[in-house]
């Protein structure tokens, strides 16, 4: 049986993660993968060193976790050295315990979690991740690094706090800095509180921040930048427009965005507008077309890897060369590789 599904994983990455091989041929760069978990979350992060860092698991079931343990076959990877959990909700965490089954995972990181009556953390994946992770867990806070061989990853924000500032710090709070930033009314739910963290890899720099929203992405950047000027930048929350403050755009002055969302998830017409008015940024990236809005809302079908909301699950690649100078996106389904320079 293991040998069937050893086969499968690799049958299934030649077709599904065709510029897996094609990014190893490019040399030692480092990778990273955007999974399509069908408007959940999963980013794999690859170095040339072999160490490897998951960013979420998406949602219940075994479709995700496949696609994700193909995905790190494909990248040729054995197991995930670093698994962060961004937060409790399920399309980020809801297939941990499938998961688990097809790959070794040695270390769990999350942030504390909230209060037992919390509506919107399951009671059963909570269960199954405390498992799993008994006496493999971390719990991150921010300025914590997770020690990812051959890149740095640090975290930005954790737990409604951000970097430098004290434990219990106000969600909503003013900032002279930039005192036309409106602020939205709390959010009390575990989007407020994901891990968020920055990856730099020689010159070259990439962050996510899971699904923050508005009120804590501000704290990120007003009165100070704690993020600085990235390369490449994961749109928050799917796209939604709760996340993905101008503000935070502007500060974070990525060159390339990119968006993990659903054909009916995420991709909101106010997000993509404030990522096209950002000047630094040259191209978004979709995992999917919203089929909800029109063409003037969504990317270019060349830079989108699924076009339907029927479809082969295919997702987008990341290779930073060996040197840290430039950077490939590549998105297998349409044959497109787009390069830029590190800043």
């Amino acid at each position: 049986m293991r040998n069937l599904l050893i086969l499968s994983i690799l049958s299934w990455a030649l077709v599904a993660v065709p510029s897996a091989s094609s990014s190893q041929e490019t040399g030692k760069g480092l990778r990273i993968y955007w999974i399509d978990v069908e408007g959940g979350a999963a980013t794999l992060v690859v170095t040339p060193e072999g160490g490897t860092l998951l960013m979420d698991c998406g949602w219940p079931g075994k479709r995700d976790a496949e696609r994700i343990a193909k995905t790190v076959a494909a990248a040729g990877a054995k197991k995930i050295d670093h698994y962060l959990t961004s937060h409790y909700h399920t399309d980020h965490w809801g297939s941990i315990a499938e998961l688990a089954a097809l790959v070794p995972i040695e270390k769990y990181y999350l942030h504390p979690f909230p209060d037992a009556s919390a509506k919107d953390v399951d009671p059963k994946i909570k269960a199954a991740f405390l498992a799993l992770a008994e006496g493999k867990s971390v719990i991150v806070a921010p300025g914590a690094e997770v020690p990812l061989k051959g890149a740095q990853v640090k975290i930005l924000c954790a737990d409604g706090v951000v970097l430098d500032e004290p434990a219990g710090s106000p969600q909503v709070r003013k900032c002279e800095a930039n005192p036309e930033h409106p602020s939205k009314p709390e959010d009390t739910s575990d989007n407020a509180r994901s891990v968020g963290f920055l990856l730099t890899f020689n010159g070259f720099k990439f962050l996510d921040l899971g699904d923050l929203t508005w009120n804590v992405e501000h704290k990120l950047v007003c009165p100070a930048n704690r993020v600085g000027a990235v390369d490449v930048f994961q749109v928050s929350h799917h796209g939604l427009d709760q996340s993905n403050s101008p503000a935070l755009l502007m500060a974070a002055s990525p060159t390339v965005a990119i968006m993990n969302n659903g054909a009916k998830k995420g991709g909101s017409a106010p997000t993509f507008r404030w990522l096209k008015e950002t000047p630094s940024i040259k191209d978004v990236f979709q995992v999917h077309r919203n089929v909800a809005t029109g063409p003037g809302d969504n990317t270019a079908p060349e830079l989108t890897a699924n076009d339907d909301e029927k479809c082969e699950g295919l997702g987008i690649v990341l290779t930073v060369d060996p040197s840290g100078k430039s950077y490939t996106v590549d998105v297998p389904s349409k044959k497109t590789k787009k390069s830029y320079d590190v800043k």
